[in-house]
Parts: structure tokens; C-alpha cells; sequence
């Protein structure tokens, strides 16, 4: 298959393309690293697989975020009641 989208962390920055297994040898040696990382405190190689619109998030403080998301989904909804 094509390699998956993930949220960048530790894990994916490790991550290099020409040398990963295959599914499903990839995913239990993630696990395994996730859960060695996990047992020293570090959460940063677990996988947090993500969509084709990831890159459309936005780092933005949760209120604001809902702010935004309100304002652009009204203006959306009056650019509608215009056709």
C-alpha cells in the first residue's frame, strides 16, 4: 500500500520511508517502540494516524478555534442562501 498520513511527532520524524516493513510487521514494531517509549514517560512515538485533510488543521486555542469555525461555517451558509 501507500504510506499513511500521520500527525508529525518523534515517531514520524524517525520514520524513513526507504526502510520501513511491511504491514504487518511495520505496525507491530511501532507498537513495540510506542510501548518502550511509553514505559520511560515518553509519549511521543505514538502513532496518530490522520486523513487527507490534516494539513487543513489549525493550531489554535480550542475557543478561538470554535470561533473561526462558527464565523466561516455562517458565511458560509449565507453564500448559500444567495444562489
Amino acid at each position: 500500500g501507500r504510506p499513511a498520513r500521520g500527525v508529525e511527532n518523534a515517531f514520524m520524524r524517525r520514520a524513513d520511508e526507504t526502510k520501513i516493513a511491511a504491514y504487518p510487521y511495520a505496525y507491530d514494531l511501532g507498537r513495540a517502540l510506542n510501548a518502550a517509549a511509553k514505559a520511560k514517560g515518553d509519549n511521543g512515538y505514538a502513532p496518530h494516524w490522520a486523513g487527507q485533510a490534516a494539513p487543513l488543521g489549525r493550531a489554535l486555542p480550542a475557543a478561538e478555534l470554535v470561533a473561526v469555525l462558527e464565523r466561516e461555517t455562517r458565511e458560509a451558509i449565507a453564500g448559500l442562501s444567495r444562489l
